[in-house]
């Protein structure tokens, strides 16, 4: 038996079967365009987090355009961007447990992955984990924003984490990861 796919370049929109993807190729392709031109020789290097579209075949025309390369959440949207290809990704947020943290340093051999610590606990795990993995893990310190959602407190409680960071043979300290929630919802910069 054939299965028709719900929806078919050149489709008339009322025979398309829901739910399909549809995609305006123009404005896709236009806001790509835009938000590399928006940082464009300002000296940013632009890193999409990937929690919207979660398709390497858009991390990718985003990395191609200038991203150096992406975000995403949690360790299975980093195994399904680098088996499709990425090269550079970021987990923003902690690795919890054993089993997550063997899956996350075993993409380390493919591709620069990243993820990011609030506590020495953290630390500790990550160094153990890279260190079976015979990797060095970039590890990016998370520092609480005033949203109280993760993050170390700011000051020498960031400090003495991203010190502990640098002083773990397995680990490198990739930097200061922040997260406040409303500020994406600024309309200007």
């Amino acid at each position: 038996m054939t299965v028709r796919p719900p929806a078919e370049i050149g489709m008339p929109l009322d025979e398309v079967d829901t739910p399909a993807l549809i995609v305006d190729l123009d404005a896709f392709e236009r806001n790509l365009r835009r938000l590399a031109d928006r940082v464009g020789g300002k000296g940013v290097r632009l890193r999409p987090h990937a929690k919207t579209h979660k398709c390497p075949v858009i991390a990718l025309k985003q990395v191609e355009l200038g991203a150096v390369g992406v975000c995403v959440q949690k360790v299975g949207e980093a195994e399904a961007m680098v088996y499709g290809g990425v090269k550079d990704v970021l987990v923003t947020n902690e690795i919890v447990g054993k089993q997550k943290l063997r899956r996350l340093t075993a993409l380390a051999h493919g591709a620069r992955i990243a993820t990011c610590a609030d506590d020495p606990s953290q630390v500790t795990a990550l160094n153990e984990a890279a260190g079976d993995a015979g990797i060095t893990l970039p590890v990016y310190v998370e520092v609480n924003m005033g949203g109280n959602r993760c993050g170390v407190e700011p000051g020498q409680p960031a400090l003495d984490l991203a010190r502990r960071v640098a002083d773990a043979k397995h680990l490198s300290f990739a930097g200061l990861q922040a997260y406040h929630g409303s500020a994406q919802h600024l309309r200007t910069w």
